[in-house]
């Protein structure tokens, strides 16, 4: 493995506390020349009744190959880390290769494979690289297995960062990297990669986390991804049978090329939020005509939007909670739930749109007059449950799920332009037309050989040429992943306390935690006051009133006319408001704040002074 340097950029950063801890460095393959020194080490923690105050540091640029399943009983908890690696830049090539992740990876030996770690305890792992393949290359369907405690208040609890997932096909159990098979999973996973999830043949499989396939029962109480990359995979969360995830919520991640559903069954979730995040080419695998039309109608009725919508690519529908078909762990009404969907990129790139006609098979169809078999992209969100759900009103025209909200104001559709976009066209596209046509295999992964031979940093780059999406995200932030960019980490962290009240505030209130609705008498006209204070370093407020029931937005802008802030955009009651203006991360200068609802535009100037 230890052979090959290449260039890129990429950095996982975190911080843990091993207090109270015993820490036991782990020697690696190189070092001993031996399988199973990783497994030896957890055995003999487990043996002499240790394994609960024993932090397993393992060495960078090491592979560390797994002779057996490790196995943790109830009870137990297992934590194993790394060195945080260093990023192109930070010392010479050679420094950087010596500090990248160590590899967990199969022995090629002929034994079970299923699970690289099955836990009934709790898993810590950071800094870790998990390539689900052996030590001479080959892919491996296996999972780390969350197995239920059967004890009360006694939630799975898997805590992941800066660890990577990489070139794994098909989990164990038909499941994902992640597999879940307890009542109350807990997940939580910062700055994690998920690389190469990619099954040569089945379209649905490649799964960051999931269910073992046709089961029931399983829940997961929450799934929390922040900072996290998932690219060339199956579909990021799955789920189905009588078994959903209650809350998930990705802040700040970059997905790009799943093949279905990004989310599967979302809509039997209680709360989800996607925000500041990058989404490209979501369920390439696409929808036909001939999936949403009667037998009676012609590609004509498609064309012309008489047939059926499609389900989403991100989240396929919205299922009302009477129409689930179980109840274990649904104590919710519809009333309950809370959708988010704000400041998100979502895009399918020229060369995956144009696929959907310019491939042979599509062309064949074209030739033969079967246009109704086509594929094409599909919607972010299923437009029935936008009908249904989101934009729903009462009888007196209040919005009827205050909780549900996509910010359209904030999603945009124009390609990111990745520095070095981790696709391998030529192979994803023909994979795609096989599933479409012959179903023949092909495996389509992105220089999975970097992997193999423990490549660091990786060869792709997915920051980006978009200087839209550069400050696209709430605060001023970039879009996406923030590892791809290192540099604005810091200032990011200063301000993640106030960027999640803002998130939580749409889900807790639907609307932002920036607009507050004022005590007073009804007004009879749309006010737009000075703000307070002014000039203001970095925040002020702005007092604004609404006369009746309409849409409103407040947004702030630049001297240039750039929209840099959207404070409110959506529905509002009538009533007098405050809305909260952070300028952190902008410039000193003059902006301008600006009012619009039912034909009524007010703008006033204001003063941001460091």
């Amino acid at each position: 493995m230890k052979h090959l340097l290449l260039f890129g950029i990429i950095i996982f950063v975190g911080s843990m506390s091993y207090a109270q801890k015993d820490t036991v460095v782990v020697p690696g393959y190189y070092e001993t020349l031996t399988y199973g020194t990783l497994n030896d080490a957890i055995d003999a923690a487990i043996t002499d009744n240790s394994i609960n105050n024993k932090v397993f540091k393992l060495n960078p640029y090491e592979a560390y190959v797994l002779s057996r399943s490790i196995y943790i009983d109830k009870g137990q908890s297992l934590e194993i880390v790394a060195p945080t690696p260093l990023r192109a830049g930070d010392a010479d090539a050679e420094t950087v290769q010596n500090s990248a992740p160590p590899q967990i990876i199969w022995t090629e030996e002929a034994i079970t494979k299923d699970y690289v770690i099955q836990t009934y305890g709790d898993l810590i792992m950071k800094n870790i690289w998990v390539r689900f393949a052996d030590f001479i290359g080959s892919k491996v369907a296996s999972s780390i297995s969350f197995e239920n405690q059967d004890e009360a208040d006694n939630p799975e609890r898997g805590t992941f960062d800066g660890c990577i997932f990489d070139y794994n096909g098909i989990g164990a159990e038909g499941g994902g990297t992640i597999l879940v098979k307890g009542d109350d999973f807990i997940g939580k996973f910062e700055n994690c990669y998920w690389r190469n999830n990619s099954d040569n043949h089945f379209r649905y499989y490649g799964r960051a986390v999931s269910f073992p396939y046709q089961s029931s029962g399983w829940h997961s109480d929450s799934l929390f991804f922040e900072n996290c990359t998932f690219d060339n995979l199956g579909r990021l969360v799955m789920s189905e049978g009588n078994e959903f995830h209650s809350n998930i919520q990705l802040n700040h991640c970059t997905v790009l090329n799943t093949v279905e559903w990004a989310i599967q069954t979302a809509g039997w979730n209680k709360n989800m939020s996607i925000t500041n995040s990058i989404i490209v080419n979501p369920f390439m695998y696409g929808y036909r005509a001939v999936d949403v039309c009667d037998a009676d109608q012609t590609f004509d009725d498609f064309e012309a939007g008489l047939c059926r919508n499609p389900n989403g690519s991100v989240i396929d529908n919205v299922t009302p909670v009477d129409s689930f078909g179980f109840t274990d762990f649904v104590d919710f009404t519809d009333h309950d739930r809370s959708i988010f969907i704000g400041n998100d990129a979502y895009v399918y790139t020229d060369y995956m749109k144009n696929w959907y006609t310019d491939c042979d098979w599509c062309k064949t169809q074209h030739q033969n007059r079967n246009d109704i078999e086509l594929f094409h992209p599909s919607p972010m969100v299923n437009q029935n449950a936008i009908d249904q759900f989101f934009d729903s009103t009462d009888a007196q025209n209040n919005k009827e799920f205050p909780r549900m909200n996509i910010d359209n104001s904030t999603i945009y559709g124009d390609d990111p332009a990745f520095v070095v976009e981790a696709t391998n066209q030529d192979t994803m596209l023909i994979f795609i037309e096989y599933k479409w046509s012959t179903a023949a295999d092909i495996d389509w992964s992105y220089e999975p050989n970097a992997g193999f031979n423990q490549v660091w940093p990786l060869p792709e780059n997915l920051a980006y040429n978009n200087t839209q999406y550069q400050t696209a995200a709430m605060n001023g932030f970039p879009l996406g992943d923030l590892n791809w960019y290192p540099g604005q980490m810091a200032a990011w962290q200063a301000q993640k306390n106030a960027e999640w009240a803002n998130i939580n505030s749409w889900l807790d209130n639907g609307t932002p935690t920036d607009v507050k609705e004022k005590a007073g008498a009804t007004p009879i006209n749309y006010v737009l006051s000075q703000n307070y204070p002014n000039p203001f370093n970095p925040t002020t407020k702005i007092d604004y009133s609404v006369p009746k029931y309409s849409y409103v937005t407040l947004k702030v802008y630049n001297t240039l006319g750039q929209e840099v802030s959207t404070l409110f955009d959506g529905q509002q009651q009538a009533g007098n408001y405050v809305a909260t203006f952070d300028g952190t991360g902008l410039s000193s200068g003059v902006y301008m704040y600006r009012l619009e609802s039912d034909g009524v535009s007010i703008s006033k100037k204001f003063v941001l002074m460091k």
